[in-house]
């Protein structure tokens, strides 16, 4: 796959739905019409498990279902598929060069942020190939999130985590009350939010015309995501898929089988366990962690870790370390944190270790198997992508993020 670089900032000038909704237009796209048989997925973790357990089900009979999500591991591609297939090159370039005109054509250029364009590529692709569904990740919150053009009729909030602050607000009332903007008036929010924040937000639901149900927390049934945590992300899948086919859950439950969804607790070596996971919240770090705890068996295990720089590395590394007698702390080559940082985040949290510092993944991940244990590689979606990649036999210059 090529390397792509998206033209534009990852935000852009100020508010963005109505130049979305111009651009669209122009494009001849139906917004609003992708919410009457699709789905939004919001939350602070575990929205892409969602999302994609959603597309699966919703897949069950061969329908041609759209999947737009972010970030991505190794190619932009990634961020748009339809049914078991990433948009191809050749695909990716049509869309992108249609959007990129009518940018220009409305005079947008100077405005536009990156996702909104990324996402305007995925409406227009998923248009042309005649999707029956689709289902939409959002970005960063919802208020001001370009999935709220989609209308949808049906909404997933997955959780609430302290993140985003200077975008979202400072508590998770304020962040859940932005996301919850997702629901047009006449939808229903299918959430996962058990905590006092429940109550804020179903209040303003009620206000604004919107019906929000609680999913219960946890749903039995065989899964191809390891954890325990996914368990809830399929009970939110499973209602948004229910409400907009019309079915029972007996006849979905099978269909969880189907779902791919890399960097999640994934298995990438077995001769020695390998697992990588991409939680970057000390929610999602805590809730990973429990996973692995439970695929080593009681065996010890090697911990390669690592941080975003814009990230809050006391906190996450600090639901990383304990428990693991070494630990390698190395700094991914996009927005790693320095690894002497992260060394001392994890001395702090578990000081009985031994602390490793590597000069990068490549020599973490050396080091780590050399040491012949389970491995564990968690912090960031940067440092798993790059291990994973480096682990693959690829260079890790090649890698390029958003």
């Amino acid at each position: 796959m090529r390397l792509w670089r998206v033209p534009y900032p990852k935000f852009g000038h100020g508010p963005g739905l109505e130049r979305v909704s111009a651009i669209a237009d122009k494009l001849g796209l139906d917004l609003a019409g992708f919410g009457e048989k699709g789905a939004v997925i919001v939350g602070s973790n575990g929205k892409g498990s969602t999302a994609a357990m959603t597309a699966a089900l919703l897949a069950q009979g061969g329908a041609n279902v759209g999947l737009f999500t972010s970030p991505h591991l190794f190619a932009l591609n990634e961020r748009f598929r339809i049914g078991d297939e990433d948009i191809s090159d050749e695909e990716l370039e049509h869309h992108w060069d249609r959007v990129a005109a009518a940018v220009e054509v409305c005079g947008k250029t100077g405005e536009l942020g990156g996702f909104e364009f990324l996402f305007l590529v995925a409406a227009d692709w998923f248009a042309a190939r005649g999707c029956a569904h689709t289902v939409w990740e959002a970005g960063i919150g919802a208020r001001l999130d370009p999935v709220r053009l989609i209308r949808p009729k049906v909404v997933a909030l997955t959780s609430l985590d302290l993140e985003h602050t200077a975008l979202l607000g400072s508590t998770l009332e304020e962040i859940g009350l932005d996301k919850v903007e997702a629901a047009p008036p006449g939808a229903t929010i299918y959430a996962a939010v058990w905590t006092s924040v429940r109550e804020v937000l179903a209040r303003h639901c009620a206000a604004i015309g919107v019906r929000y149900v609680t999913v219960p927390p946890y749903y039995s049934v065989d899964l191809s995501l390891i954890g325990k945590h996914q368990n809830q992300n399929a009970a939110l899948a499973l209602s948004l898929a229910m409400a907009i086919l019309d079915v029972d859950e007996g006849v979905l439950a099978p269909y969880f089988a189907a779902t791919r969804w890399p960097g999640r607790l994934e298995v990438i070596g077995n001769d020695s366990l390998i697992v990588i996971d991409v939680g970057h919240t000390p929610a999602a770090i805590a809730a990973a962690r429990a996973g692995f705890d439970a695929m080593r068996g009681g065996r010890d295990a090697v911990l390669v870790c690592g941080a975003s720089v814009d990230k809050e590395v006391a906190a996450l590394i600090g639901a990383l370390a304990p428990g693991f007698s070494t630990i390698i702390c190395a700094a991914a080559r996009h927005k790693g944190a320095p690894a002497a940082e992260i060394a001392s985040a994890a001395y702090a949290a578990n000081p009985q270790a031994e602390l490793v510092i590597a000069d990068s993944v490549a020599e973490a991940r050396r080091l780590a198997l050399a040491k012949a244990r389970p491995i564990y590689v968690a912090g960031g979606l940067f440092l798993a992508a790059e291990f994973k990649w480096v682990h693959l036999g690829r260079d890790p210059a090649l890698l390029a993020f958003f």
